[in-house]
């Protein structure tokens, strides 16, 4: 008998997983229909978001080719794909910092940052992140660059990291996910001892200042977790 070679046929445990939670969901929303209940959403006055560490010598910093960094990092990430697959459906994408039904919000603003990988890539070449021999890009002088992730070991994190590594990857960027848990990781986030970490935040009152404030720069360490400081901001913010 000549040997054979056995296939394993890969598994996308991220699309089963997904499969089998929508068609659990269906189920339940048949039987809920036969008992006459319906679902009426409601936005709630809430934030999610990415936080990228402002003092981290890798993505901090004003200099053009860090602003650049960070804004190819945000095209990056798909957040309809983000909504469907962990939310459901059961969110919306945030155009600014000031949620919908709080003071301050402006239904007509809409982000000049959204998922766009092409353009992504190319705003990376043309600072300088050329692509290293195994596809993933390195800094201007030639050293490795790396995205350290912090997160957590819950199955919703996992799904989160790996919706940020295909969008990472498409723009040839290597993540690094650092798990751990969600007291540790917030310690370094009010130390500033991090590179990246989610975030989210729920409005103590319905004020668009309870939202500004998470970038003032005299909350670093408190709520303004993104170590942000703007001479700029700050100004505005006082007043």
């Amino acid at each position: 008998t000549p040997p054979i070679t056995p296939v394993v046929p890969k598994v996308d445990t991220q699309k089963a997983a997904a499969d089998a939670k929508a068609a659990e969901a269906a189920a339940r929303k048949a039987e809920m229909q036969k008992q006459g209940i319906r679902l009426y959403a409601n936005k709630e006055a809430e934030i999610t978001y990415s936080m990228l560490n402002m003092r981290d010598p890798v993505v901090g910093g004003n200099s053009l080719d860090k602003i650049a960094l960070r804004r190819a990092i945000a095209m990056s990430f798909n957040v309809n794909e983000y909504i469907r697959i962990l939310r459901k459906g059961q969110a919306v994408k945030a155009e600014m910092l000031v949620p919908a039904g709080i003071n301050g919000h402006n239904p007509n603003y809409r982000s000049s940052i959204g998922y766009n990988p092409v353009l992504a890539n190319k705003l990376l070449d043309h600072f300088g992140y050329k692509k290293a021999a195994d596809g993933y890009r390195t800094f201007p002088n030639g050293k490795p660059l790396i995205l350290k992730i912090n997160t957590e070991s819950s199955s919703s994190a996992v799904i989160y990291s790996e919706l940020w590594k295909k969008g990472l990857d498409a723009i040839g960027i290597r993540a690094d996910f650092k798990v751990s848990n969600f007291a540790d990781n917030l310690k370094a986030a009010f130390q500033c001892q991090y590179m990246m970490w989610g975030g989210a935040w729920h409005a103590d009152y319905p004020e668009g200042e309870n939202f500004a404030q998470l970038l003032y720069g005299a909350n670093v360490g408190r709520g303004n977790l993104s170590c942000y400081q703007s001479i700029a901001y700050d100004a505005l913010y006082q007043n």
